[in-house]
């Protein structure tokens, strides 16, 4: 009988009460694996077992002080995964039941074929090789994710069974994120937590890989203004995407007598006052609204809301939540507004609203400055 030569690699305990068996067929045993545990009886198989955790186990039945089907139902509590061989006599049926009723691997009759028990300590061998080895795979996939700058989840059936350490440490372990990821879409963008993700999904036969790529530090540095931290211009075509076939009421506002500020207090200050100022613009609106520094001391804010008199109430919100806002040393700053609505069908549609906007702004100033103007056309 051939033996798997991966038996080699293995450890084994054996437990036998009797002496005569016992010494032969340990014996044996050393010479097919790297260690073998030999106990006396069930509970001294019980210690062996706890203290080196083999990866097979070999035992008689009827021992004293605890049998082997005692231990082997420990050893199952313990580890379920446990390899087990029982060796019965013919005579042990009931024994054999409760070791069949506990999820005994195999047994062997005595007196003990060699054929017989190498077969099994063959076959053994074969799950315990291919089980490391699936282990060893899946740890190196793990440490392959783990190497990726993206967050990675695999998952099968709705179940996920893989995630690097960067999903991890991105969303805190929490796999709450599917909820928000349309699995049929293989490129999309989710903002979570005031972070943006580029997220690709792949499909396998019955497995999804999906990977995240923290974008916000990139969308920052191309659509965000360095000096207030609002969006810039380079955002509209995405603002235009977004609102498309919508109703969009947009906001202009221009600081009064900016010139002024600047000239008397410094460029350095007119910074300052721009930087309040967008706090103050952010804090007036809501977190779905977008903000702009539109260039200069002009800003727009588009609003999700598509009624004229609801916009109406936040542009006049914010005109009095900035003329109500101390500056240092400029102490008051005051604001033009202008306010337009509209529908956006394309570009053309949004430049209609935006100069309807900008004519508006230009109005309130005309008529004194401080005031909430609305563009004519659209009123």
């Amino acid at each position: 009988m051939k033996v798997n030569d991966y038996l080699k690699k293995l450890n084994a305990l054996y437990v036998e009460d009797e002496k005569d068996i016992r010494e032969p067929f340990s014996f044996l045993l050393k010479k097919y694996f790297q260690n073998v545990y030999v106990g006396k009886n069930g509970k001294e198989g019980l210690e062996l077992f706890e203290k080196y955790n083999p990866d097979i186990v070999i035992t008689d039945i009827r021992m004293p002080v605890m049998d082997g089907i005692e231990m082997s139902k420990k050893i199952k509590e313990i580890n379920p995964a446990s390899l087990i061989i029982v060796i019965t006599a013919f005579s042990d049926t009931d024994y054999l039941q409760k070791a069949i009723d506990i999820g005994i691997d195999a047994y062997l009759t005595k007196p003990i074929e060699l054929d017989k028990l190498f077969i099994k300590l063959n076959f053994f061998a074969n799950i315990i090789k291919n089980k490391k080895e699936k282990e060893e795979f899946f740890n190196l996939l793990q440490e392959i994710f783990n190497s990726q700058i993206e967050a990675i989840l695999l998952i099968k059936e709705d179940t996920p069974i893989l995630k690097n350490n960067t999903f991890i440490n991105f969303f805190n372990n929490s796999t709450d994120i599917l909820n928000k990821i349309d699995l049929s879409k293989s490129k999309q963008e989710i903002k979570i937590n005031e972070r943006i993700y580029k997220i690709n999904i792949k499909k396998i036969n019955n497995y999804i890989l999906i990977s995240f790529l923290d974008i916000t530090d990139y969308e920052n540095a191309i659509f965000k203004d360095s000096l207030t931290k609002l969006y810039n211009r380079k955002i509209l075509p995405k603002i235009i995407k977004d609102y498309s076939n919508k109703t969009l009421c947009m906001i202009m506002l221009d600081i009064d007598n900016f010139k002024k500020i600047n000239d008397t207090y410094g460029h350095l200050r007119g910074d300052e006052v721009l930087k309040k100022l967008s706090s103050v613009l952010r804090e007036s609106v809501r977190k779905e609204d977008t903000v702009l520094r539109w260039g200069g001391e002009e800003f727009v804010v588009i609003l999700k809301i598509d009624d004229l008199e609801g916009s109406k109430k936040v542009a006049e919100k914010i005109r009095q939540n900035i003329e109500n806002t101390y500056f240092e040393e400029v102490k008051k700053v005051t604001v033009s507004v202008g306010l337009c609505c509209g529908k956006i069908e394309d570009e053309k549609s949004f430049d209609a609203i935006l100069n309807g906007t900008d004519e508006a702004l230009y109005e309130a100033k005309r008529n004194g400055k401080n005031q909430v103007k609305i563009c004519k056309d659209k009123n």
